[in-house]
């Protein structure tokens, strides 16, 4: 895939040739930490940071182009390069899968089922 926009790395193996361009989606969200409320009635909330994140389907797979993203995901959490489509900027990130695909992903890999069965990966930002 030539276009660097939609660039997927996972532990320093580039897995974009398998994403669907057209499943690429990204996020960009705030995390509050408490509200306090002041004696004057005044709530504030502080913004502790944002957290982004990245989904995407996968095209279908050869088997070469399997034993690549499995070898991405040997070691969890993981460290991913991905273009944020919100910040129009290169995210660095320590991320974590989403619990469906972590069990969809446990079952490939340790279950015997096929990577196909793997629809759609979303990693979230630690």
């Amino acid at each position: 895939m030539a276009n660097d926009k939609y660039k997927i790395e996972v532990n320093g193996v580039d897995i974009t040739d398998a994403v669907e361009i057209d499943s690429y989606q990204t996020a960009y969200n705030p995390v509050y930490g408490e509200t306090i409320t002041t004696m004057d009635g005044v709530d504030h909330v502080v913004l502790l940071r944002r957290r982004g994140s990245v989904s995407f389907a996968l095209n279908p797979q050869t088997e070469k182009m399997t034993e690549r993203i499995c070898s991405a995901f040997e070691n969890l959490p993981a460290y991913v390069h991905y273009h944020c489509l919100q910040r129009h900027a290169d995210v660095y990130a320590n991320m974590r899968l989403d619990g469906l695909s972590a069990q969809s992903l446990g079952r490939i890999k340790f279950g015997g089922a096929k990577w196909v069965d793997l629809g759609s990966i979303t990693l979230q930002e630690l």
